[in-house]
């Protein structure tokens, strides 16, 4: 009984450090408050106004519905306390992030034992594409965590002799809170109830209160969504990208990657199927919907399931060590293969703190620009004289850094309308039209980023030949794995 008392200790022990290293690693730095990207922005502005306004509801009474809702007002709670800067908006994915690591514990242990959770919990405090998400002010680290909290209660369901309900009501609320940070939530529900039909159907007919009420709660979360998830279906087989994610798993996690295979080959040979079905669905409906469903591939959609490949990956070191009947060796064994795993793909931990992981290490994807030196030299000739209008091709930008109201145009093609519904801006939809109202604007600041496909056809280039560059930032960070330049062009001035 000591014995046990004693190993209990030094896993918590162990479990504990991993905590505050991850705490640290993800806060170190992160008080310089550098610059928002171009979506964590979004999240900051409606934070703002719930600040202001008691609700996350824009002056021209836009809002998002329950899309990131949870996410907003975490954000806004924390700007409560911190103050409304980068840090604070950010914050409450460093909490989620620490939070993982132990959620990431507990279903390793529920689905194997203590030794495979704790080393799958030494990967996600390490990793740097683990500590990158926890740092941002965006609501894939909460999905993260909440799929991993999900899985758990889905498993203990499973596990159990008899159905309790207080594992299948931890499942719902995991489900709805997911929903209410991001659309992808509801994929949790989705990933359960099959896991469920698969794993327990008997049950669920003969409860069937607790059936309905798990779709039930699917069908309310998917009402509350509905306009995104009609959009996302609309677009299915419009566009493929297998390829895209083939290469970011390849590429990056070659290694942890054929470590998480080799885990489910083991897993099948143990006849652990109930492990196995959890793998499965979790990580081939969001590689199916990443692929598939959602038009543009960024990494962080798939980065919600990283660790579903993270623990049978961990499953399958340990289970290597155990050809080691002495447990010393046995021991050794282990913490010599983990060695190697992060020596091979050195590259991808941070093996001590960074004050900077860049968004792009894995994949070229997202713009990383310092906007607060580029819409300060916007305030600034602004501030010098009202009559110059302000013209660019994204629209939460001029909002969080000058505030509602203040951008008079929105450059963008294919965009129906003659009016932005989230900035009130006037809508340019071509050239001609952007040369016209050159004409009719006295001065006026033209901001242009490099990287967005809705820019009209020629307006770069009568950009450069006809308006005076005032301005050009290509970077955020001093070293970057690439450059996004944006350009502020002027006329009149």
């Amino acid at each position: 009984m000591q014995k046990i008392k004693k190993n209990n200790l030094i896993f918590l022990i162990a479990l504990a450090a991993f905590t505050i290293v991850a705490f640290f690693y993800r806060l170190y730095g992160l008080i310089a408050n550098y610059s928002f990207w171009t979506d964590e922005e979004h999240v900051a502005i409606f934070a703002r106004n719930i600040l202001e306004k008691g609700k996350p509801v824009l002056l021209n009474n836009y809002s998002t519905g329950f899309y990131q809702w949870l996410q907003y007002w975490l954000a806004a709670f924390s700007a409560r306390i911190f103050g409304l800067n980068e840090f604070a908006i950010r914050f409450p994915s460093i909490v989620f992030g620490v939070l993982t690591i132990w959620a990431v514990y507990f279903l390793g242990k529920e689905l194997f034992n203590k030794r495979v959770a704790l080393l799958a919990s030494f990967f996600i405090t390490f990793l740097k594409i683990e500590i990158l998400w926890s740092r941002q002010a965006r609501p894939y680290q909460a999905l993260q965590f909440f799929f991993i909290l999900g899985a758990y209660f889905l498993y203990k369901i499973v596990k159990a002799k008899k159905i309790n309900r207080n594992y299948f009501l931890g499942f719902l609320i995991c489900g709805i809170l997911a929903s209410l940070m991001h659309g992808l939530g509801i994929f949790l529900f989705v990933g359960g109830l099959v896991y469920l039909l698969i794993m327990k159907l008997s049950w669920l007919k003969e409860r069937c209160f607790l059936g309905l009420l798990a779709i039930l709660a699917l069908t309310i979360s998917s009402y509350f969504l509905k306009d995104k998830i009609v959009s996302t279906l609309d677009k299915f087989t419009e566009f493929n990208n297998f390829y895209y994610y083939r290469v970011f798993l390849k590429h990056n996690y070659l290694l942890i990657s054929f470590l998480f295979f080799l885990g489910l080959l083991v897993m099948l040979l143990k006849g652990k199927f109930k492990q196995i079905a959890l793998f499965a669905i979790f990580v081939g409906i969001q590689f199916a919907l990443v692929s598939w469903f959602l038009p543009q591939p960024f990494t962080r959609y798939f980065y919600i399931i990283f660790p579903f490949i993270i623990l049978p990956a961990s499953y399958f070191l340990w289970f290597v060590s155990k050809f080691f009947k002495n447990k010393f060796l046995s021991l050794i064994c282990l913490l010599f293969l983990v060695f190697l795993t992060v020596w091979i793909s050195k590259d991808k931990f941070a093996i001590l703190p960074q004050r900077i992981y860049s968004l792009n290490e894995d994949m070229q994807e997202i713009p990383e620009v310092d906007w607060k030196v580029i819409y300060g030299f916007v305030e600034n000739k602004l501030n010098q004289d009202e009559n110059i209008v302000l013209v660019t091709n994204w629209t939460d930008l001029p909002v969080w850094f000058l505030g509602e109201g203040k951008l008079n145009y929105l450059i963008r093609k294919d965009y129906m309308a003659q009016t932005d519904s989230f900035t009130n801006a006037e809508v340019i939809h071509d050239l001609t039209e952007l040369k016209e109202m050159i004409k009719e604007e006295k001065s006026g600041l033209l901001v242009l980023d490099s990287w967005d496909d809705y820019v009209p056809d020629g307006v770069r280039e009568y950009a450069a030949g006809n308006l005076k560059k005032e301005l050009e930032v290509d970077r955020l960070y001093p070293k970057q794995p690439r450059l996004w330049p944006v350009q502020i062009y002027s006329w009149g001035i």
